[in-house]
């Protein structure tokens, strides 16, 4: 959210909180100039100017207006004052009533209202956001290892991060992530507004867990740590998993994006062609856990080709199509190739993953 902004010496200034990192940053001209904690005591942030030299801008924040100083060096500082919007306004009047006991002096109201606000977002979605992560430890600590489930909960958020992460790149209203024990994890956030946005939100996640998969097999073959190859060989088999073609799982995003973009018989008989394809090698290689979700993948897409395309859903284009497609698959043997080299390694319990997909 725009706390303020203003123009300056050929420059357009943003101050923009971020809640769900919980994070007050300065934006120049759109790029990141300085990033500090959200609520911090001081409203100071220094940058550098390609052109025109380091500055440093001072702010202070009020009831209706924010007041800032912006100082180059060796040049005169520049200072004005900024109407707040009513939605900043608004929160502004809510901290203010809810904190008037501990109220600061006037000259650090911004700091104040800062607080206030993160502890207002806090009260309403950060403790249930803690009590999910613990209650996911303790579940899957009792299933396996108190080690083993801090990493499989490390592996959910980093995955369910990659599509928080792509909804604020298209600037989509998010309120983050929640873990549920047994069903793995969820981003929250308002409907994609295109089928490219839709199809890029899904993947970002399986593509974020790819990251950390091969870190985490990195990591074993430098330290030799069967720990780590495990969690590499865990990390691949789920986001595998996400990217079964089955609503509401990943995959099935991604297929449904690409096949409702194109209403062309021609592409969606390709389309079938391929799963069929894909049907037969996973048949062929005993894959028969992924055999029975591709099935059930392309019934999907056969039941919803009658259904109309939403009018406010942009479709891809013939390039995105196949840019999107050569993506998915990529990336799904990006996993199994992972999978694949840690039983190599004969990682112990990297088998399970392979008797999983052809259970």
């Amino acid at each position: 959210m725009e706390l303020f902004s203003f123009d300056a010496r050929g420059r357009h200034f943003a101050i923009v909180l971020d809640f769900d990192l919980q994070l007050e940053r300065l934006i120049v001209d759109g790029t990141v100039m300085s990033v500090k904690p959200l609520g911090a005591t001081t409203n100071i942030h220094a940058g550098e100017d390609e052109q025109l030299g380091a500055f440093q801008l001072s702010f202070v924040v009020g009831a209706l207006a924010a007041k800032y100083q912006l100082q180059y060096k060796d040049s005169e500082p520049v200072s004005g004052e900024v109407e707040l919007t009513e939605q900043v306004k608004a929160m502004i009047a809510l901290s203010n009533t809810e904190q008037a006991a501990s109220a600061h002096k006037a000259n650090e109201a911004s700091g104040f209202v800062l607080a206030g606000i993160a502890l207002k977002l806090f009260k309403s979605f950060k403790v249930i956001k803690v009590a999910l992560v613990a209650a996911s430890v303790a579940v899957y600590s009792v299933m396996f290892t108190v080690e083993f489930a801090f990493a499989l909960v490390a592996v959910l958020i980093f995955h369910e991060y990659g599509h928080v992460r792509a909804m604020k790149k298209f600037g989509i209203p998010t309120k983050g992530f929640y873990l549920i024990p047994f069903f793995g994890g969820i981003a929250v956030g308002d409907k994609a507004r295109t089928q490219w946005e839709s199809l890029y939100i899904s993947m970002m996640g399986p593509v974020y867990g790819l990251f950390m998969t091969f870190a985490f097999y990195v990591a074993f073959l430098v330290t030799g740590s069967h720990f780590c190859g495990l969690v590499a060989a865990t990390s691949a088999l789920l986001n595998l998993v996400n990217l079964f073609p089955v609503h509401p799982l990943d995959g099935g995003q991604v297929v449904k994006a690409l096949v409702f973009s194109r209403r062309n018989r021609l592409a969606f008989m390709a389309l079938l062609v391929l799963s069929a394809i894909c049907l037969y090698a996973a048949f062929h290689f005993g894959l028969y856990f992924l055999c029975f979700f591709i099935f059930i993948g392309v019934a999907d897409i056969i039941g919803g080709w009658s259904v109309p395309i939403s009018e406010d859903m942009t479709p891809l284009t013939s390039y995105g199509i196949w840019f999107s497609l050569l993506w998915y698959l990529g990336v799904s043997l990006a996993f199994i190739v992972m999978i694949m080299m840690l039983v190599a390694a004969q990682v112990p319990g990297a088998e399970i993953a392979t008797k999983i997909l052809s259970s």
